[in-house]
């Protein structure tokens, strides 16, 4: 019976090695802290954390199978969990907890199949509402599937979506510009449509101020801004206006702990970091990054209540 475990061990850690690996977060004590800058590579499919100063502290999460795609990244403000949107097998919104790094799924339905990108939960509603390309799927707290009259949304090439302190939500499209939309179940009309900047072609990446203002990047080749707008979406200023020595490919957005802010660059892999007046600060993540993408900075949460 020795000889036989003896020999059964070695045969059973070679048969379990060559199983597939599933989508793991790195653990620890507390996985974030408030102020954490979370950002997507493309190319390797993994969410790279860096503390509020930029400095890299690990991969917080990725997917191993190389079928699959990150989306984007969004805060469940409900539970203090990073939402991850995945175009796999199936499509989903996995959760990850800040304080130990356990993971579930948040959200998947057979009907939920195009190309996830943006993802957020609504501070009215509570329900989780995440981009699939040509449409806008929203599901409860809980990962329910809902329909409603407006429901599936159509609103098409959406990169990111944003909630707002007060229940309303905008998105950024690659067509259809900057938009903000009501909490509503009856309709998605948008109360306001930011003008974007010549020549470009659209947007990635939005982010809410803390003045309440909307950070935006804009895309259009060889013209590319990093731009605030006011509350109600009209113009105020560039903050990176069409710099291609600094700025070539502009996706998605930030505001860090401090007042500054971020946004990705996809084609250099970094994230550039600059002023509110547009003062370059320093690049986030060189070496490190592989097409850089979506961008989080984590919000104030209370540990004792975190998933």
């Amino acid at each position: 019976m020795i000889l036989m475990r003896i020999f059964l061990l070695p045969l059973l850690m070679i048969l379990s090695s060559c199983l597939p690996q599933e989508s793991t977060p790195t653990t620890s004590k507390l996985q974030v802290s408030t102020g954490d800058i979370l950002v997507s590579s493309t190319t390797s499919d993994t969410i790279h954390q860096f503390d509020s100063e930029g400095n890299y502290i690990r991969a917080l999460w990725r997917t191993y199978l190389s079928s699959e795609t990150i989306g984007g990244i969004g805060w469940m403000h409900s539970t203090n969990e990073i939402l991850i949107s995945v175009n796999g097998t199936p499509d989903r919104v996995v959760a990850i907890s800040v304080s130990d790094g356990s993971q579930r799924v948040a959200a998947v339905d057979a009907s939920f199949g195009g190309t996830p990108a943006g993802v957020t939960q609504l501070k009215d509603s509570g329900e989780i509402i995440v981009t699939e390309g040509t449409t806008i799927e929203r599901f409860s707290a809980v990962g329910q599937r809902k329909t409603y009259p407006a429901w599936p949304a159509s609103l098409p090439n959406v990169q990111c979506i944003r909630a707002l302190e007060n229940g309303r939500w905008v998105t950024a499209s690659t067509s259809t510009a900057v938009r903000l939309y009501e909490d509503s179940f009856s309709s998605t009309v948008p109360v306001a449509t930011a003008v974007r900047p010549a020549s470009t072609t659209g947007s990635y990446g939005v982010a809410v101020t803390r003045n309440g203002k909307f950070l935006t990047s804009w895309e259009g080749g060889g013209t590319d801004y990093l731009s605030l707008y006011n509350s109600d979406l009209t113009f105020d200023r560039h903050l990176i206006g069409n710099d291609q020595a600094l700025l070539v490919n502009p996706r998605g957005v930030a505001e860090t702990v401090d007042g500054n802010f971020l946004v990705a660059d996809n084609t250099r892999d970094y994230v550039v970091e600059v002023t509110p007046t547009g003062a370059f600060v320093k690049f986030i993540g060189q070496g490190i990054l592989d097409g850089a993408y979506a961008i989080m900075v984590v919000p104030g949460f209370t540990t004792a209540s975190s998933k």
